[in-house]
């Protein structure tokens, strides 16, 4: 008779996010790798792979915010981690590319392009001269990278409270409102100038 095969509690994970290490400098959002190994180490690394935090999940403290920051508190510091860079933030490294590669077993969570969706689509609306369908398609594509960003983000909520972490979970649809609120926004105006005329 087979014996039941053993299972660890804990889920790896692995994904590129980016921590944002200032809320008004962009440049300082940078990539990261977020880990939680099947030991249940929770460890971010920076894009020469240096550690930044490592510990037991089961020390760490995390709070998602509604508009989708994953606030990881570390060692007695806070780490504000995102699933999307900024417009100026670097691109992801070659060595945490090659570390994403090879991760088995975990979710690799967002490629390489998500930063660069939000700087090319921010490019767009700013510097290109076609006016309103440019700004359209800057917004989409930072849109766009934003919600795979925070598909990222939403998979770390799922997975740290079964490893251990102590979590405060968050509906994080705050964009979403946003969102609707400028649609609505936009449509007012639109028929007002319509009524005007």
């Amino acid at each position: 008779m087979d014996s039941p095969q053993t299972q660890s509690p804990v889920q790896p994970i692995k994904s590129l996010l980016y921590w944002r290490k200032s809320k008004v400098n962009g440049a300082a959002t940078v990539p990261v790798i977020l880990s939680l190994d099947p030991s249940g180490v929770l460890s971010m690394q920076n894009a020469e792979l240096r550690t930044i935090f490592a510990l037991p999940v089961s020390h760490a403290s995390v709070r998602f915010t509604s508009w989708g920051t994953m606030v990881v508190q570390a060692h007695g510091q806070q780490h504000d981690i995102v699933g999307v860079g900024a417009s100026m933030s670097p691109s992801p490294s070659r060595a945490q590319l090659a570390e994403l590669g090879t991760a088995s077993g975990g979710n690799s969570g967002n490629d390489s392009n998500l930063g660069r969706l939000g700087s090319a689509g921010a490019a767009m609306s700013a510097a290109d001269g076609i006016g309103a369908v440019a700004g359209v398609a800057g917004g989409v594509a930072m849109e766009y990278a934003y919600y795979r960003g925070l598909e990222a983000i939403k998979a770390w909520q799922e997975t740290l409270p079964l490893a251990g972490a102590t979590v405060k979970k968050s509906s994080m649809k705050a964009m979403k409102y946003f969102t609707l609120a400028v649609i609505a926004a936009l449509a007012i105006a639109l028929v007002a100038g319509l009524l005007i005329r």
